[in-house]
């Protein structure tokens, strides 16, 4: 696999009429989400949530998010993130040290689970999503984990070649009730 270098992450290059355009020199600051923050993480997720739905993507409803489920997150040992461009509000992911919902029997304590994973749609073609991924990546080895995992609904094809264009290996189909998922890790 082709490591990207940093200057080559932090050049941003695509740019779109719709979109902002980062200049190279600008800092991506990923912080600690603060409980005052919650109502930021809130409005990413249920952004994201709209616009997966106008494409007919079938993954997150903004119904499903409320305020109570960002606490949960902050409460419970998962650490919520926000990234900041120019204190700008650009994306959030989460991580969580175990999930034995969607891993099943593969959960184990050797792991960190990216969860959450929204860029903010303004900033879209800028590489803030590869960005935001290496830093939960670094966060998640800093910590002494072996594998680092994440999940998305099967149906979601963009989404799934982003992951596996992004390193991550396919290990299986999950599925539930009315959904599929596939689970994605690398070391």
């Amino acid at each position: 696999m082709n490591k990207r270098t940093l200057a080559e992450i932090r050049s941003l290059i695509i740019v779109r009429d719709d979109t902002m355009k980062l200049e190279e020199d600008q800092e991506l600051i990923i912080r600690l989400a603060s409980f005052e923050d919650a109502t930021i993480v809130l409005e990413l997720w249920q952004e994201s949530a709209r616009w997966l739905q106008s494409k007919n993507i079938n993954q997150w409803k903004p119904e499903n998010f409320n305020l109570e489920k960002v606490f949960k997150f902050m409460n419970n040992g998962s650490n919520v993130y926000l990234a900041e461009l120019n204190r700008e509000i650009v994306g959030t992911y989460l991580i969580t040290w175990n999930d034995p919902f969607i891993w099943e029997e593969l959960d184990n304590g050797s792991s960190g689970y990216i969860h959450k994973f929204v860029v903010n749609r303004k900033f879209k073609g800028n590489s803030i999503g590869l960005r935001l991924l290496r830093s939960a990546e670094e966060q998640i080895r800093n910590k002494g984990k072996e594998y680092i995992r994440l999940d998305c609904m099967a149906e979601n094809q963009r989404l799934n070649q982003y992951y596996c264009d992004a390193g991550f290996n396919y290990i299986r189909r999950v599925n539930g009730e009315g959904w599929s998922a596939n689970l994605y890790q690398k070391k």
